[in-house]
């Protein structure tokens, strides 16, 4: 750890201190690699060049004992020819020569070991050539007259060949030199060209190294600028610097703080068109699309849903965004009414991190945990001690909620709060625009407002529409009772019916006068068999609880079923003619477009 610590730094103030180092590493071990590459090259020079030296001595003593021979022959066979004695000493320098020589080669014979038969062969060819004609100089001239002719040229034949091994060998010899030459040459090339390459190499390495590190000094700083161009709002990109140095902490600050600012400011743009999108919202619907729409891209989590306490103190989904798919049906949550209660008198939103430690009560969260969710925050809506609903977001991962992010949609309960409150002035102003004056039931404008929104709702979803009624009813021989009765008390009438209706139609059903004396129902989800059903009861209703003991009010219903790709014109159609039907077969019925389902009463 220590040594590679002393050659690598994260600090980038350090770095001077590094390069220091390095090089004065680099150069001892430079020094070193030459020192090899010397001691390897004079290793491998002086190896062969003994080889050729052993060579060249061992070729010179050999030329030298064929010298030696050939000087002893001819002064002997000189004296024995001629009887000279100044031959003699020819014949004694070659003797000398001779035994001095063959001292030599036997000494040195290991020396080369290639040629070390070839060499004992030669000497022991010289040796029988001096024990078979060498003879003492004073029996040289007996030795010459008893020599035939024939003995001569025995002995001048076996010199000879002597001479030709003396030539094969030299010849062999001087080839094997020659290779050993060539050998060392190759071996000293070899040597330089690897010394150079490890030297041109560990060049490279520290040039390299030089110039990352120098880079590393650079780059910080160029980091640094980008980091404070990027807080000031340039547009100069994310780095991915990273080090634990000095300068590589303060660049990371940097960047953190302008993705920070980043973030806030995505933050505050968006909840800036929040409030706008809420500010020009013209029902109370369309404040509960925007929060839900807005809210999921300012906390990104898996569902929002929005809870409202209504006049009647019951509980009810107002809407709910989950999927990117958002639902503005109203559902009520009657089992739910004790825990939402509790929510309620508390009085301080709710965070609960970690569903696994700690999740909220209720049948509600069981079902949730079940499908997944692990963390929620629940956020009260409230205008000063007054309670008007809980936001509640719910994320499929543990821990996903904070204080911090409770704390910010804390901030904007108020926000949406006056958004409600403003939409529902705005709504109860519209709806003395859009209500009878004399039933206090929604007219027959708000009916048709009411007819297209819903019709585009059925026909949103193009695999499986939802279902859509319409009751149409019209009080039985109502002229007549206005003209034998008068008018005050066929309003009278009216009135009562109306209540009826707002009475004990369904949740969701929305009733409506649509003209004099004809009022209509509006069904949402509801099939034709359901909606004649409740065409029933209500007539019935009519007739057992008149206004008054003195005279019974009956009425006649007609039913429809909006079909896919049928025009809402064409439902009203229906409706008003099985309506009429129920009138000619006696009124005080139901009839649906299809079939008449009643007896009359």
């Amino acid at each position: 750890m220590r040594l590679r610590g002393f050659f690598r730094h994260e600090n980038e103030t350090k770095l001077g201190t590094l390069l220091i180092r390095f090089s004065l590493v680099f150069f001892a071990v430079f020094a070193l690699l030459l020192s090899g590459g010397y001691l390897l090259q004079n290793h491998f020079i002086k190896t062969s060049y003994l080889q050729v030296r052993d060579l060249a001595f061992l070729t010179e003593n050999l030329d030298l004992l064929e010298k030696a021979l050939v000087e002893q022959e001819n002064g002997r066979r000189g004296f024995i020819l001629t009887g000279e004695e100044s031959l003699l000493a020819s014949y004694e320098r070659g003797t000398a020569d001779y035994e001095r020589i063959i001292r030599i080669l036997e000494t040195n014979i290991p020396l080369t070991a290639g040629f070390s038969s070839d060499i004992k062969s030669v000497l022991a060819d010289a040796k029988l050539l001096q024990s078979a004609y060498d003879r003492p100089l004073p029996n040289l001239a007996e030795v010459g007259s008893s020599l035939g002719r024939a003995d001569m040229q025995d002995g001048e034949q076996f010199f000879f060949e002597l001479n030709t091994k003396f030539d094969d060998l030299s010849e062999l010899i001087s080839v094997q030199r020659t290779f050993e030459r060539g050998r060392l040459l190759r071996l000293i090339t070899l040597t330089l060209a690897l010394t150079a390459a490890v030297a041109l190499l560990a060049l490279a390495l520290y040039i390299y190294f030089i110039v990352k590190n120098i880079k590393r000094l650079v780059h910080p700083l160029t980091e640094l600028d980008r980091a404070i161009s990027s807080y000031e709002g340039s547009q100069t990109g994310i780095s991915s610097y990273t080090s634990t140095g000095e300068l590589g902490r303060l660049v990371n600050a940097f960047h953190r703080m302008g993705q920070d600012m980043r973030r806030e400011s995505e933050k505050l743009e968006e909840t800036y068109k929040m409030i706008d999108a809420l500010n020009r919202a013209d029902s109370v619907q369309d404040v509960y699309r925007e929060t839900l729409l807005h809210m999921r891209q300012l906390v990104q989590c898996d569902k929002i849903s929005l809870i409202m306490q209504n006049p009647d103190k019951r509980f009810s989904f107002k809407a709910v965004l989950q999927n990117e798919r958002l639902n503005l049906k109203e559902t009520l949550l009657p089992n739910e009414r004790h825990e939402l209660r509790e929510l309620v008198q508390s009085g301080t939103s709710l965070l609960y991190e970690d569903w696994h430690r700690k999740r909220p009560p209720g049948e509600l969260a069981d079902r949730l945990h079940e499908e997944g969710f692990r963390s929620s925050v629940h956020v009260l809506l409230k205008k000063e001690a007054r309670i008007v609903g809980i936001l509640t977001l719910l994320s499929l991962e543990p821990g996903f909620f904070t204080a911090i992010k409770k704390q910010r949609l804390e901030k904007l309960a108020p926000m949406i709060v006056t958004a409600i409150e403003n939409a529902r002035q705005t709504d109860r102003i519209q709806s003395l625009a859009m209500r009878d004056g004399l039933t206090g039931l929604w007219n027959r404008r708000h009916f048709e407002n009411v007819l297209g929104r819903l019709e585009q709702e059925s026909c949103a979803d193009a695999g499986r529409p939802r279902p859509l009624c319409l009751i149409m009813l019209d009080v039985d021989r109502f002229k007549q009772f206005n003209d034998t009765r008068g008018h005050q008390e066929g309003d009278a009438v009216l009135k009562h019916i109306s209540l009826l209706l707002q009475a004990y139609c369904r949740f969701g059903d929305l009733p409506f006068r649509f003209g004099g004396e004809e009022f209509a129902v509006l069904l949402p989800d509801t099939q034709l068999e359901e909606a004649a059903a409740v065409a029933d009861r209500l007539c019935r209703l009519i007739e057992f609880d008149s206004p008054s003991p003195e005279y019974v009010v009956t009425a006649s219903f007609g039913v429809a079923q909006l079909h896919s790709g049928q025009p809402s014109q064409e439902l009203i159609r229906s409706a008003d003619s099985a309506l009429y039907r129920a009138k000619a077969l006696g009124r005080n019925r139901v009839c649906t477009d299809t079939q008449d389902l009643n007896d009359s009463a």
